[in-house]
């Protein structure tokens, strides 16, 4: 049994990140989250690493944690609704934004991306027209890798939410409720 306050932390993150895969992956059994590494907690780690083809050593190192946060962070994501973002008083109803795309959403989105660039150094500067076009599309991608979701150049809901928390973040502002 854990002694130490972070290894009982390190041990519920891990039951948390086993426990959300449990509901989208049905090979991984659901576990208790007590900061207890007992039978439930190895057993649902082995599942994870058959699932995603890892050595099936029921040890959470290095490269099995990479791919659990990845996969957790992913799945809490793909399975969350649409963020609001500070500059919509509401969250956008479906999201789906391509190359060729215009209106109120993409202005929003050049925004948000316009903004983000100031501090990340891989997004370049993108004129804000309402107009998806090929550097709006060149800017999302470059995001997308960044973040390491798929690159690919489209907004999903996965990058929507990821692009609002972090311009939220940046303002330090909460969305409207």
């Amino acid at each position: 049994m854990p002694t130490h306050p972070n290894q009982v932390q390190a041990i519920q993150n891990l039951q948390r990140y086993l426990r959300q895969l449990s509901y989208h992956y049905p090979s991984i059994p659901p576990t208790p989250i007590d900061g207890i590494f007992e039978s439930d907690t190895e057993r649902a780690l082995r599942a994870f690493q058959a699932l995603r083809s890892l050595p099936i050593t029921g040890i959470a190192d290095r490269r099995t944690w990479d791919e659990l946060y990845d996969l957790y962070r992913a799945s809490v994501y793909e399975h969350s609704p649409a963020r609001e973002v500070a500059v919509l008083p509401f969250a956008a109803e479906e999201i789906g934004l391509r190359l060729g795309d215009r209106g109120f959403a993409v202005t929003v989105l050049q925004h948000m991306l316009q903004e983000l660039s100031e501090s990340h150094s891989e997004l370049e500067e993108i004129e804000i027209s309402g107009v998806f076009d090929p550097p709006t599309q060149a800017s999302v991608s470059a995001f997308q890798k960044k973040n390491r979701l798929l690159a690919s150049g489209e907004v999903d809901l996965v990058t929507w939410n990821t692009l609002t928390d972090q311009y939220n973040t940046l303002f330090q502002i909460q969305p409207f409720f």
